[in-house]
């Protein structure tokens, strides 16, 4: 799965969950910080978790949570996450 790959599906999730107003500001892009640029609070980024659980049927592991700031980081863990899926699969 390709950053690009996971950017493509992960933007929408992030739409879903916040305000228009901070989107009319500037695009989605892996630097954008989800807290400063976006006004998530933990409740909203934790929702976005499970959004980003469901949608690539995945299960994050909660230690990775913590390094959470970014949408590039977001697409990391998803990437992270689902090579060492297929990796225990095989």
């Amino acid at each position: 799965m390709t950053n690009d790959d996971v950017l493509y599906t992960l933007i929408p999730l992030l739409r879903a969950r916040v305000d228009e107003q901070t989107l009319d500001q500037g695009a989605l892009t892996p630097d954008t910080r989800l807290e400063q640029d976006l006004h998530m609070d933990s409740m909203t980024i934790v929702h976005v978790l499970e959004d980003i659980e469901e949608s690539f049927e995945l299960a994050i592991p909660d230690e990775r949570l913590s390094a959470i700031y970014t949408v590039g980081d977001l697409a990391d863990i998803v990437r992270a996450t689902d090579s060492a899926m297929k990796d225990r699969a095989a």
